[in-house]
């Protein structure tokens, strides 16, 4: 049996009851109240559940991307933001110590037919294989290939080495105690490895990169024949190989080269595969957005000119205090100080006086030439601004940079 499937779409900030009770989503409320503390604090992300056979996809969009009356739109237009990340990630190492890539679910192949999909679309499905595949080969070279362990069993027959010691101590004569060695953990991870790679280059992508890991993997663990099929990853005897954390993470990248729910097989489209515990992935658009800013800084004034998060000492009053502005760029003699800000820029009046005091502040320990506000989104034209901060004066700019 086939579930059917319900699509809410809310806004960070959003009251997520209200727009249910709009939409005539009858859904549990201790989902609900989940979902509403993140978008209730700044996150936006995704969320799945299932109740009375109808699986809820909850998206939070950001502050940025109105609601639309179509779905396929707005799914885009939260895609945009993952894939942003996944590319990032890809292309500065700092990123990755900011770990957001935990469960998310089907999504990216819920439109499979030409007409739906969009460049966008494109971008995550490529940097999301990319990961995946940059998980999995980190995964297998750092684990040995020759670990066996020796499993003590009994049965009434002998089929193994025979264990003299504990058949002496045996009471009941028809139990034969015996011994066998059986490849370590990591073999069969392996085997269902390289039949999940094997998959994905037959029926997802011809990707070179992972065609080199499946046969890297097959001769380091000498794999020459497959007893694993993919339909059986969302197994409970599956899933209870995989313990410990960097083993969740290689069972997550093996999802989600597979579509996670939808698989191809045999040339027939299989019914789909729920993971009921794989259902949530959230994170701050803010984080994000700085990473967005700061690449873009480095675009236009090289990676050696910018400077993310650096830290200036100073006191008031004899108390050590700390500045930590978002960027300080160096370029043409010139210092330059920015604060990103994940805000709506609505009119100059909106301006946060606090956002433009620590501008101020960090402006003068930098001895920077010029300060710069960044928005995704400004609705008025103005883009030099004056203020008066301790009766002086202080000339800063806005700039406006989108997320897409």
């Amino acid at each position: 049996m086939i579930s059917l499937t319900k699509l809410v779409f809310v806004n960070e900030n959003e009251n997520i009851f209200e727009v249910c009770a709009k939409q005539g989503v009858v859904a549990d409320i201790e989902h609900l109240k989940f979902i509403s503390a993140k978008a209730n604090n700044n996150y936006i992300g995704y969320y799945q559940f299932l109740q009375d056979e109808v699986y809820y996809k909850i998206y939070i969009l950001p502050k940025t991307t109105p609601r639309v009356k179509d779905d396929e739109e707005n799914k885009r237009n939260f895609i945009v933001l993952l894939s942003k990340y996944y590319q990032l990630k890809g292309r500065y190492k700092f990123i990755k110590q900011q770990k957001i890539a935990e469960n998310i679910v089907d999504f990216a192949f819920d439109s499979e037919n030409t007409s739906n999909k969009s460049d966008e679309l494109d971008k995550f499905i490529h940097y999301k294989y990319k990961d995946a595949l940059q998980t999995i080969e980190q995964f297998f070279k750092k684990h040995k290939n020759s670990l066996v362990k020796e499993k003590k069993f009994y049965a009434q027959n002998i089929r193994h080495s025979f264990d003299l010691k504990c058949n002496i101590l045996e009471l009941d004569k028809s139990k034969i105690h015996q011994r066998k060695k059986e490849p370590y953990l990591y073999s069969k991870l392996a085997i269902i490895s390289v039949e999940v790679l094997h998959h994905f280059l037959k029926h997802k992508d011809k990707n070179k990169e992972a065609k080199k890991l499946k046969n890297r993997i097959e001769v380091k663990y000498d794999v020459e024949s497959y007893h694993f099929k993919p339909k059986e990853i969302g197994s409970k005897k599956v899933l209870k190989l995989f313990k410990s954390s960097d083993e969740k993470e290689l069972y997550l990248a093996l999802l989600s080269l597979l579509g996670v729910e939808n698989y191809f097989e045999d040339n027939s489209y299989k019914a789909m595969l729920k993971l009921h515990n794989q259902h949530a992935h959230f994170f701050r658009p803010e984080d994000l957005y700085e990473w967005i800013v700061y690449d873009d800084l480095v675009q236009r004034y090289g990676k050696e000119a910018v400077k993310m998060k650096s830290v200036y000492e100073y006191q008031i009053a004899d108390e050590p205090r700390k500045a930590e502005p978002d960027f300080v760029v160096t370029f043409d003699n010139e210092i330059v100080i920015i604060d990103a800000k994940w805000k709506v820029l609505k009119s100059e009046t909106k301006i946060s006086f606090d956002d433009v005091a620590k501008l101020w502040r960090d402006k003068i320990l930098t001895e920077a030439t010029r300060a710069i506000l960044i928005y995704p989104q400004i609705e008025f034209p103005e883009r030099n601004v004056n203020m008066s901060i301790d009766n002086k004066k202080f000339q800063f700019k806005l700039e406006e940079k989108k997320v897409t």
